[in-house]
């Protein structure tokens, strides 16, 4: 009766974003592989924390380099790849944001807007994972089941969020999902004591989503912080004679490349770990093991 173990099977250039879902186990027969998401992901939150055009070559040059003598690097080319693109659209070359012009917006001159735009794709990859768990009651053969709760559930969170931003009418929306919520669970319960636990549920989890989405919010704090400390660096450098100044330059966005990238590295994972994968991902999957080769036998005496 034991389930069979599993192992990842993905093409080549998904292989760097299997370790995240390995951090968290491995997905039974019965979840959604995180990995080809990830690969959008991944690279879309730490380029947007950082944006910069030379930062990010640096980045993708270093994981080129890397890539054979230690596999894992290999993250680095389209975390580097995202890095130059923001970089692009925020207009910043090696810290400086008076050498190409911005295709969108200077981080710092729109600080509202960097903090926004992350919350809503926020909102959309929770809801992609709360599709990812009814995509496992399908194959766990609990459809209905979810179909008449989860999916209620999905449709409060989101008129809850549009509520919260303001668009009208969509409180009667969170209303509507809330009683859906309620009742599919007293109908899969058959019993007023389930459906009272599912509106405990429905409190807990609805305000545990909610903080999930704001954590997305660091995603654009990391963004400011990443544009302020090169502009710290642009600003001591300007102050300085010539000579001092080029010194400040390198070593400053070697300071930046170095800190930055290993505190957006970490933002990163524990977004895509502990609020994401939360959505769906409960890691039930065997670890394969392969035994070991056999000792050769020792030819006859």
């Amino acid at each position: 009766g034991s389930r069979p173990p599993q192992v990842l099977d993905n093409p080549g250039w998904l292989k760097p974003f299997e370790p995240f879902a390995q951090a968290f186990g491995v997905p039974g027969s019965d979840e959604a592989d995180p990995t080809p998401v990830l690969a959008v992901v991944v690279p879309l939150l730490f380029g947007y924390m950082f944006g910069d055009l030379g930062q990010g070559l640096v980045l993708f040059a270093l994981g080129w380099h890397l890539r054979r003598r230690y596999p894992p690097a290999a993250i680095l080319l389209p975390a580097g790849l995202s890095a130059m693109v923001f970089g692009v659209l925020f207009g910043s070359l090696f810290a400086r944001e008076d050498l190409i012009p911005a295709l969108w917006l200077h981080p710092l001159s729109q600080p509202i807007l960097i903090l926004a735009v992350p919350l809503v794709f926020a909102v959309g990859l929770l809801s992609f994972g709360q599709l990812l768990a009814g995509l496992g009651a399908l194959w766990r053969g609990e459809l209905v089941r979810w179909v008449s709760t989860d999916l209620g559930f999905l449709v409060a969170y989101l008129g809850l969020v549009a509520w919260l931003a303001g668009v009208v009418d969509s409180g009667a929306i969170a209303l509507i999902g809330a009683g859906w919520y309620l009742l599919g669970s007293f109908l899969v319960h058959r019993r007023l004591v389930g459906t009272l636990t599912a509106l405990g549920h429905l409190v807990e989890g609805g305000m545990q989503l909610l903080v999930n989405t704001l954590s997305f919010a660091r995603v654009g704090a990391f963004a400011l912080a990443h544009a302020a400390l090169c502009a710290a660096v642009v600003t001591m450098a300007d102050a300085a004679p010539l000579w001092a100044g080029v010194l400040i330059m390198v070593l400053g966005n070697l300071l930046v490349i170095a800190l930055e990238g290993l505190v957006v590295s970490i933002q990163t994972t524990r977004l895509v770990l502990f609020e994401f994968f939360n959505r769906f991902l409960r890691g039930s999957g065997r670890v394969f093991r392969p035994l070991p080769t056999p000792p050769a036998l020792g030819a006859a005496a």
